[in-house]
């Protein structure tokens, strides 16, 4: 009958010894496992935007974000897209609320602006960039010939007291939103973190000059999300054609 014979190479050695050269070999392991000076800086290129937007996102109460913005573009023959951002308002005696319409743009009259917190749509209607300024809410003033959609709280808000808003809209923008030889072509600058853009039914994504998240919704149209998280603004060009 064969018997196994075990050899090991730490036979004969004094306890000291077979301590030091395990201790030598576990070293070398670590050693090959420590990564590198510039791999280490590497990574922190990578990870250091998406801490800043961790970092920022800590900042504020989930109740209060007002960081993204939604995109739908109509058929590009109308040159419109449809608007949706939610934000929050907790200035004490502040009785409107407002959203600014981008120059260039042309807003619709069917704006809708609703308190989220009641779920109750507010009177809405566009003033004049001087009547905003007159309330003196914001420590920016506005150009005084600007249209700007205001909504009507039902009471001016006290101390301590917020309102979570969404607002609504339909934007014209025959510069910005264009069709040509049978291609879409949109271009906007985003200056919020977060930004989702969805193209009309029926078109296909052909390009985009700044990287994004691309996905189907629900009902089969394209959306891209474009995040980021620096204190600065994409400027954003899409370009689509209809599907085959």
């Amino acid at each position: 009958m064969m018997q196994r014979l075990r050899f090991s190479i730490f036979a004969g050695m004094p306890p000291r010894a077979h301590r030091a050269c395990c201790s030598s070999r576990l070293e070398k392991k670590a050693a090959k496992r420590t990564p590198s000076p510039r791999w280490l800086a590497f990574s922190l290129v990578l990870l250091a935007p998406l801490a800043a937007l961790a970092q920022d996102t800590d900042s504020f109460h989930r109740a209060a974000q007002d960081r993204e913005i939604s995109y739908w573009l109509l058929a590009p023959e109308t040159h419109q897209f449809r608007i949706s951002h939610d934000f929050n308002v907790s200035r004490p005696g502040q009785k409107y609320v407002h959203s600014f319409v981008r120059s260039g743009s042309v807003v619709s009259s069917g704006s809708r602006m609703f308190d989220l917190d009641r779920g109750v749509e507010l009177k809405t209607y566009t003033v004049k960039g001087s009547e905003v300024n007159a309330l003196h809410y914001y420590p920016n003033p506005t150009a005084p010939d600007s249209v700007v959609v205001q909504g009507d709280l039902d009471h001016a808000l006290g101390e301590g007291e917020s309102v979570r808003i969404r607002v609504e809209e339909t934007y014209t923008d025959p510069v910005g939103y264009t069709e040509k030889d049978g291609e879409l072509v949109w271009t906007r600058t985003l200056g919020r973190p977060m930004n989702r853009v969805t193209l009309p039914a029926g078109w296909k994504l052909t390009s985009v000059n700044v990287p994004a998240v691309i996905t189907l919704d629900g009902q089969g149209r394209v959306s891209l999300r474009f995040v980021n998280p620096r204190n600065d603004e994409l400027n954003i060009t899409i370009k689509a054609k209809k599907r085959s």
